[in-house]
């Protein structure tokens, strides 16, 4: 069963940064099994809540559906107030409980009044690999990356360029 180790949001509504949990590799401790938020009104704990939705919702139907879905009223308002920089998220997840932890990251930003993913990045370690960089096997910018598939190793990676990918993984 697949679990959420960690999540870091930053600038979405009042959260400017929060991190719960694990977020890198070998640092920090792991989600429990339930979490509780309590905490005064205007202190965040529904913005978090929005938070997990908005990813959902832009995994399933695209980022731009996301931001204007009626309760959250655009891009603009999704945004922390007075800041320019993107809406970021960072998962730290596991497939299963035999796995190795998988990081992604991505974040949202507004280009030409469109809500659109400007950064979208997956690193997780190698077989057998228990330190040092995990390996981003998806990293794009802009739309535009590397993504990488397969078995080999450091050094066959660096000896074979990876495949090329020219559109963004979300729609919209």
């Amino acid at each position: 069963m697949p679990q959420i180790l960690g999540i870091r949001i930053q600038n979405f509504r009042s959260l400017a940064d929060i991190t719960f949990g694990q977020v890198a590799f070998g640092e920090g401790d792991p989600l429990p099994s339930i979490m509780c938020f309590i905490g005064p009104n205007g202190s965040g704990k529904s913005s978090v809540l929005d938070a997990l939705g908005f990813i959902a919702d832009c995994l399933r139907e695209g980022v731009e559906s996301a931001c204007d879905k009626p309760h959250r009223g655009g891009f603009q308002k999704l945004r922390t107030q007075g800041v320019s920089k993107p809406i970021s998220f960072t998962l730290y997840f596991r497939q299963a409980s035999a796995s190795r932890p998988i990081s992604y990251e991505f974040s949202i930003d507004e280009r030409s009044g469109t809500p659109v993913v400007v950064k979208e990045k997956l690193r997780q370690r190698r077989k057998g690999q228990t330190h040092g960089q995990p390996f981003p096997f998806v990293d794009l910018k802009n739309g535009r990356g590397d993504v990488w598939t397969g078995e080999s190793t450091e050094r066959e990676r660096k000896e074979t360029p990876r495949k090329k990918l020219s559109s963004m993984m979300f729609p919209g």
